[in-house]
């Protein structure tokens, strides 16, 4: 696995168990791309979000050669939002 999983979170506190959902969850990008660089995975929480359900944020920016995909998604739950994201790039 050549790729390096990078993990940040903005206004939240990441813990143990999201980390390894992320993480898991993100290795298995290879399967559809084998030149995978950098996979950076961003969560954060928005306060300010008009609507209870778009406060959790999750952003997935894969590198390659050749190539960037991006996808953003928006949930109450982070770890729905991630995994809705992670589809959208899939």
């Amino acid at each position: 696995m050549a790729q390096k999983i990078e993990i940040t979170a903005r206004n939240m506190r990441l813990t143990d168990n999201t980390r390894d959902h992320v993480e898991k969850k993100a290795a298995k990008l290879e399967r559809y791309l084998q030149e995978i660089d950098e996979i950076r995975v961003e969560l954060s929480h928005i306060k300010s979000a008009r609507s209870a359900q778009d406060r959790q944020v999750a952003q997935i920016t894969v590198h390659g050669k050749g190539f960037i995909l991006r996808s953003e998604e928006r949930s109450d739950d982070i770890h729905a939002a991630f995994d809705t994201a992670l589809d959208k790039v899939q």
